[in-house]
């Protein structure tokens, strides 16, 4: 079981390309099978967690028992449970933080995606933070701290807009350019691509799109493949059936190849106001939180058919009564994947989706106390597991 925490968080390691750290600085960035959980019981998680609260872990055994802890618990909709664990752990591993920063700034970024979910926005702006602060003091020009000012820069977007924050892509793909990092300054391009559409500049947005086609750098092949996909996506404005259809048509075999890619959704779905959602479902999982809107939380499963179209789409697990998730059903429903080249694989087409409904914590008038009462959103989370990919034996020379 992969942990979901650091990948949903703007693909800090998501790439092999990302994976890279400065020779002076030892031990370098968690890796992924660093972090995985493979038939684990919680109890022996938790056993691992506690050798490390009472002092018995080093800096990066801590980080790797807390996220595979918060993880299970995260899974199960103990948000509450996990965002405290992260925190304790933060607090355990700060004055280490300098002689392992890797391992930390991971630790923050996980935090951050919890409290995403949990609707304390200060919080994961704090973490986010946090990480980007530790890895500019340490390696400024390496992949890692260069993603964090990335996610950094997403999650300011979420309070204060995207115009500001186009800018800030801009400068942070010229910044990685010159420090090295072609793979990172494509993907600041391809976020700025999506906000200049959004903000009707397609002129720009197709010339920022082309460079990152043309862009040779190694480790780049899926960027360049979301860069042609998106080109092609920008061409289908309001989701026209017949659109959709004719983008289908247009892609080649190469863009079909290795597993689905989403090319068209409907807009998703605006929750329910808090006091019609108390209506229909129960406060469920998080009484200590406060406030008067109660978090919600599903799993959904569905499957990506060969020709691109969505089935087979269920609630797995969640809060009691998900009758608040009905629209998200319908509108997963609505999806169009690219299609399979080979009409037999199934790669990566089995899919889960965490879907959280929360709301951002504010003080409401007459009271001191931080309350989850904002508006409500939706917060989501890719949960698919990769498959294993299979090995070959060597080939013997004839």
């Amino acid at each position: 079981m992969a942990n979901r925490l650091f990948a949903a968080t703007a693909l800090l390691l998501s790439s092999a390309g990302l994976a890279q750290s400065p020779a002076p600085l030892n031990p370098g960035p968690l890796k992924r099978d660093e972090i995985v959980v493979v038939g684990v019981k919680l109890a022996d998680l938790k056993a691992d967690l506690e050798r490390c609260e009472a002092g018995g872990c080093s800096v990066r055994e801590d980080v790797i028992a807390t996220v595979r802890y918060a993880e299970a618990q995260f899974r199960n909709g103990q948000y509450h449970d996990a965002r405290r664990v992260l925190g304790r752990s933060v607090s355990r591993t700060r004055a280490g933080a300098d002689g392992d920063p890797f391992a930390v700034a991971e630790l923050q970024t996980a935090r951050a995606t919890v409290a995403w979910h949990y609707g304390d926005q200060r919080e994961a702006l704090r973490a986010t933070a946090e990480a980007s602060r530790l890895l500019d003091r340490h390696a400024p020009q390496s992949a890692n701290a260069l993603m964090a000012r990335m996610r950094m820069i997403a999650a300011q977007a979420h309070n204060f807009g995207t115009l500001h924050t186009m800018d800030r892509l801009r400068v942070l793909a010229d910044d990685a350019r010159a420090s090295g990092q072609p793979v990172v300054a494509m993907r600041a391009d391809l976020g700025r691509a999506n906000m200049l559409y959004r903000l009707r500049r397609e002129k720009e947005a197709l010339a920022v799109l082309d460079s990152v086609v043309a862009n040779t750098a190694t480790h780049g092949d899926g960027l360049r493949k979301a860069a042609q996909i998106l080109r092609l996506r920008l061409t289908v404005k309001d989701g026209g059936s017949d659109a959709v259809e004719a983008l289908i048509g247009s892609l080649g075999d190469d863009l079909k190849r290795g597993g689905p890619v989403l090319l068209w959704a409907p807009r998703m779905p605006e929750p329910d106001g808090a006091p019609a959602m108390d209506s229909i479902a129960p406060r469920t999982g998080d009484s200590r939180s406060g406030g008067g809107t109660p978090l919600r939380w599903v799993d959904i499963g569905f499957t990506v058919e060969p020709d691109g179209r969505v089935s087979d789409v269920e609630v797995l697990r969640g809060s009691p009564r998900a009758v608040w998730a009905a629209p998200l059903l319908k509108t997963i429903a609505q999806r169009r994947y690219t299609p399979a080249a080979d009409p037999g694989d199934m790669e990566g087409r089995q899919r889960v989706e965490r879907y959280t409904l929360t709301a951002d914590f504010i003080i409401p008038g007459q009271s001191l106390i931080r309350q989850r009462g904002g508006r409500t959103r939706f917060e989501q989370m890719d949960l698919t597991v990769a498959p294993p990919k299979p090995t070959t034996a060597p080939t013997v020379p004839s």
